[in-house]
Formats: structure tokens, sequence, C-alpha cells
């Protein structure tokens, strides 16, 4: 398992230094538009283009991250009000139904992928094939699940972990 476990630590770190990297770029340039626009009268065509496709990776990527970290949007109130086992059926569930949305939501931007490449489809003012901005849905999808999986082993893991240390803190008659 420590092999897994590095190798999730790199992908951590490779992707929140990515996502770091696209969002300062995303600053830098919508910065600069806004400064050459208001105060030289000079307008950058592709800079508005090139932030969309950017806050577009950007969220894909960080949809990984919100996952990894167990803060992607949910609604978790019916997990207090149920038994522990219960609500870890229930949270190792909806992960398994994550899974496979995501899993079909990663085979149709590849699809998407695929046929933008075939029919050469390019963007309007970056003149790059549009293929570059759909790759993020398959990538992202790949990630979030990879995280998915890791968050369920963990959360297999510790539940096991406390009942097994819980077990082990009752008195001994």
């Amino acid at each position: 398992m420590p092999a897994v476990e590095k190798g999730l630590r790199v992908l951590k770190r490779a992707e929140e230094g990515f996502i770091g990297i696209l969002i300062i770029a995303a600053t830098i340039i919508l910065f600069a538009n806004v400064v050459l626009r208001y105060g030289f009268s000079a307008n950058v065509s592709w800079a508005n283009e090139l932030v969309r496709y950017l806050m577009i990776w950007i969220a894909f990527l960080g949809m990984g991250v919100c996952y990894r970290k167990g803060i992607h949007v949910g609604i978790d109130v019916l997990l207090d009000y149920v038994p522990k086992k219960a609500a870890k059926a229930i949270q190792l569930f909806v992960n398994v139904l994550s899974i496979l949305f995501l899993a079909f939501l990663g085979w149709y931007g590849a699809q998407m992928v695929q046929f933008s490449m075939d029919s050469n489809q390019i963007t309007p003012s970056l003149q790059i094939g549009i293929y570059w901005v759909y790759l993020v849905i398959p990538i992202g999808c790949l990630i979030s699940i990879i995280h998915i999986i890791g968050l369920s082993i963990r959360m297999w893991k510790q539940d096991e972990t406390q009942e097994m240390n819980h077990m082990s803190e009752e008195p001994q008659n």
C-alpha cells in the first residue's frame, strides 16, 4: 500500500500545483487585459477566451481536489440521523454512484475529444484545437474517480480501525 499512497501524494502535489499555475495564469491574463482595455484602449481578443478555457480546466481538475478533501457539495443531513454502519453504507453507495456517473461523463468527454480531433474543430480566437478544452473532461473524471476510491478505502479502514480500537479499549472481565 505504500506505493499507492506515494502515488496519491504525487498526484496531489501535481494537481494542486497545476491548478495553482492555471489560477495565476488566468489572473495575470485577465488583469493585463483589463489594464490594456481601460488604460490604453487596446483589447487582446484571445484573452477572454483563454481565461474561459483555463477556468474550465480549473473546475474539472478542482473537482478531484474536492473529492480528495471530502468537501464536495452534498446533502449529508441524513447521515447524522442514522447509525454509523448505515451511514457508512450510504456513503459507500453514494461513492459508487459518483464513480458510475464520472465514468460515464469521462467516457462521453473522451468521445467529444475524439470527435473534435476528427472534425478539426478550432477555437475562434486562439485558433487551437477545441479538443484541448475538452481533454480536461476525461482527465478530471479519472482523477476524481481515483480520489473517490481512495476516500472510500480510507473511510473503510478508518471505521475498521476505530471499531478495533473501541473493542480493545473495552474493559476485560
